[in-house]
């Protein structure tokens, strides 16, 4: 595998001219530019009509092949052997794909940033360097406004770059030329991509929403058994001091109870022992009575006696 080759063919290639030869009217596909057309139509309309759905997908393609394309080339100018000048361009394009399937905003830089450049060299077809780092200075400054407002211009980029793509080799496959009708291609792919991606993006909100909506609801409900639970303890208590207000009502009333019968029996107590002392002094009493009328007889008797003498 000769690599200095392939990089003097990758430095000689003029996208101008390949682009004219294309364009011209009597040029006829070979098998390999048919293939390599119908392969970046296919990537273009994908990328037109999914660039936000799987953008880690696309963020891992387009970071694998640019670093192993920028690694080769650094490579290759710091003269590094022939048999290792792919290693590093293999080591940056991995971890550049790593990173951009991993990091999502990453991911979406990437993706940007290499759409937006690509869609303006192809534009603008750039004659020098300059224009060419103009052209990757613009996608660089798209891609730092992506990383702020990431779902819109991902939508709008990834669009406009599949539809450049996707529309130019569709527009290379078909018989019909005209700057014309590459316009309406381009433009009809570019269009409809952005709103099927503003579809699929509505829908993935939507469900996001739904999903927000039933966790709200799971957990509105799990307080309002929290709650219900609560008031149901709360009434259970209060049941159970009401009861235990009547069992110490209904204790104090039979205490009260017992302590009257207690003093009626202490009453009774009393009255039978005053009834005692009182027949044992009506016993005293007639006995004092019986002995005051014999003394009251013989008292009479004597009386007499002394009368009759």
């Amino acid at each position: 595998m000769n690599m200095n080759g392939i990089l003097e063919q990758i430095q000689m290639f003029d996208i101008n001219e390949a682009i004219m030869t294309l364009e011209d009217a009597g040029h006829v596909l070979t098998q390999t530019e048919t293939l390599v057309l119908a392969v970046l139509c296919a990537a273009g309309v994908l990328l037109c009509l999914l660039g936000l759905k799987i953008v880690r997908f696309w963020a891992g393609l387009l970071g694998l092949l640019l670093g192993m394309a920028g690694g080769t080339v650094a490579s290759y100018y710091f003269g590094l052997e022939e048999p290792y000048i792919w290693i590093p361009g293999a080591v940056a394009g991995i971890v550049l794909a790593v990173l951009g399937a991993w990091r999502y905003r990453f991911g979406v830089f990437l993706t940007v940033w290499v759409s937006a450049g690509l869609s303006c060299v192809y534009i603008i077809r750039p004659a020098d360097w300059i224009w060419g780092a103009a052209c990757l200075a613009a996608g660089l400054v798209l891609a730092l406004l992506a990383m702020r407002f990431v779902t819109l211009l991902t939508m709008i980029v990834t669009a406009a770059g599949g539809a450049v793509l996707g529309g130019t080799a569709a527009y290379f496959l078909t018989p019909f030329h005209g700057m014309a009708i590459h316009i309406v291609i381009c433009t009809v792919l570019g269009i409809f991509g952005f709103f099927v991606q503003l579809m699929l993006e509505s829908r993935k909100r939507k469900k996001q929403n739904l999903k927000k909506a039933a966790e709200i609801r799971d957990n509105q409900s799990t307080e309002n058994e929290v709650e219900k639970a609560r008031a149901l303890v709360d009434e259970l208590d209060e049941e159970n001091v009401e009861e235990s207000d009547e069992l110490e009502f209904i204790q104090f009333d039979v205490e009260s109870d017992d302590e009257e019968v207690d003093d009626l029996e202490d009453d009774d107590e009393i009255d039978y022992l005053d009834s005692e002392e009182e027949t044992d002094n009506l016993e005293d009493d007639d006995e004092i009575d019986y002995l005051d009328e014999e003394e009251i007889d013989y008292l009479d008797e004597e009386t007499e006696e002394k009368t009759e003498k």
